[in-house]
């Protein structure tokens, strides 16, 4: 990951990410089997003025587990009763 330019590469290959897709993927990668609430992310990430609900945490998810299914470097796992953590 380039925070710099906020592109994602894995094995030469650019994956295009939405700024807040590469801010979620950098945080939970930056924190490896820790995991962050729905609403961690949300207060992180949206502003305090968003319409958005604690689902919108779970679209951005499950766009970003569909970009790296089948990259096994690391995998964005559901923590029941918590949130999200990055195992790699």
């Amino acid at each position: 990951m380039n925070a710099e330019e906020m592109t994602v590469t894995v094995a030469g290959e650019n994956v295009p990410v939405t700024v807040r897709e590469f801010n979620i993927l950098f945080k939970l990668l930056s924190y490896p089997k820790k995991a962050f609430s729905r609403s961690q992310i949300m207060e992180e990430f949206w502003d305090i003025d968003s319409d958005a609900t604690l689902r919108a945490v779970d679209m951005y998810i499950a766009k970003l587990r569909d970009k790296f299914a089948d990259r096994p470097e690391f995998k964005i796992i559901t923590v029941y009763g918590m949130g999200y953590k990055a195992v790699i």
